[in-house]
Formats: structure tokens, C-alpha cells, sequence
């Protein structure tokens, strides 16, 4: 399968880690002191952990599929790939290229702000409650 594909290759690589669960208290310390966050689902929504990671200043490499295509362009927001061999290509470009790393950083950065801060999300959920409150959709107390 693809993802055993890519966890054979990242055992062989220097440096690189393959994280299964950790507990939610120290994922925001690792992801900070790694070098890039690393999206590999198949299928997924709009993912937590890559806006997540571009919150925290730290450059995502993801699989390239309409949720994480939303959220990133790619060489811009962060770097998209479709097969092991893209995986890998991004990865090293990423690695050898300090000018795009950073403007990957402060561009995803960027983004989450201007599109997914908290205040912007509670200001969309008061609005609509509000209109559902209107609309008499919510019975009001």
C-alpha cells in the first residue's frame, strides 16, 4: 500500500520520524521542533493538523486531495504530492531550498490568519446562530 510504501522509505531516511498517537498535550511541542508536518490521508475533510502546523509556523507536505488541496497551494501554503515518489521529491526540495521554506511558512501562516483564526471561527458560528435565531429555526429561551 501507499502508506506502507512511504513508512518503508522514512525508515530508511535519516532524521525522520513516523509518529503514531501522542497525547494531544505534547503534539504542539513536536510539531513546533519538527521540520515539517506530514498529511498522508487518502480521503479527509479539511484537516486540523495542517492548519494546525501552519498556526505554528512548521511547513506540511500533504497528499494532494480536495480537502488538503483547499487549504494548501501548493509550493505557496505548503507542498502537495500524489505518489511515494513525489513524497520524496517534495521533501528533499523542501529540505535544500531555505528560501522556500520560509516563504512556505510565513504564507501558510498568512492563510490560517486570515481565513482560520479563532476569531474569524467564532464570528462565523455567532453569525449563524444569529440568523438561525431569525429565522426561527432555534426556539429563543
Amino acid at each position: 500500500t501507499f502508506a506502507k510504501e512511504v513508512e518503508e522509505k522514512v525508515n530508511r531516511a535519516d532524521g525522520v520520524h513516523l509518529l503514531s498517537e501522542v497525547p494531544q498535550e505534547d503534539l504542539h511541542a513536536i510539531m513546533k521542533n519538527s521540520f515539517a508536518v506530514v498529511n498522508s490521508s487518502i480521503s479527509e475533510g479539511m484537516s486540523a493538523a495542517i492548519l494546525e502546523a501552519m498556526d505554528l509556523n512548521v511547513p506540511v507536505l500533504a497528499r494532494d486531495i480536495p480537502g488538503n488541496a483547499a487549504v494548501i497551494v501548493h509550493q505557496t501554503t505548503g507542498l502537495l504530492y500524489s505518489t511515494p515518489q513525489e513524497f520524496v521529491q517534495q521533501a528533499k526540495t523542501l529540505m535544500k531550498d531555505p528560501v522556500l521554506y520560509r516563504e512556505i511558512v510565513r504564507k501558510g501562516h498568512e492563510y490560517v490568519l486570515k481565513h482560520h483564526s479563532w476569531e474569524k471561527e467564532r464570528k462565523v458560528y455567532q453569525n449563524l446562530v444569529l440568523r438561525l435565531r431569525e429565522c426561527s429555526c432555534i426556539k429563543k429561551p
